[in-house]
């Protein structure tokens, strides 16, 4: 029955981990190709930098990860501008994607 078990986690690992990955590519993606605004929308391209800005302080100011997303979560998230309000909420939910792959790890961890 354990084996079964570990199987099943181990998959679900796999599967987060894709899912993970795959959520980080594409928010990169947008950043670096620049599709997160509209070329001749000033408005949501000066909040995206503010946005940015923010995230760069949090960065700057803790040493983890989680302590990073943590303090875009709280600091960063007095978003005005609706499309980088959806950009932001696609970072959060990536990011719990990403914590949800670390809990589902360190619990494999433990049972082995």
């Amino acid at each position: 029955m354990r084996k079964i078990a570990s199987i099943l986690i181990l998959i679900s690992i796999a599967f987060a981990a894709v899912n993970a990955s795959k959520c980080e590519d594409d928010i990169m993606t947008q950043l670096k190709s620049g599709t997160v605004c509209q070329a001749n929308d000033t408005a949501c391209t000066t909040a995206l930098a503010t946005f940015l800005q923010c995230g760069v302080t949090c960065t700057q100011n803790n040493s983890s990860d989680s302590a990073v997303g943590k303090c875009v979560m709280t600091t960063c998230s007095n978003i005005t501008n609706d499309t980088v309000k959806g950009f932001y909420n696609k970072m959060v939910a990536c990011f719990d994607s990403v914590l949800l792959f670390s809990v589902l790890f360190i619990f494999i961890a433990l049972l082995f």
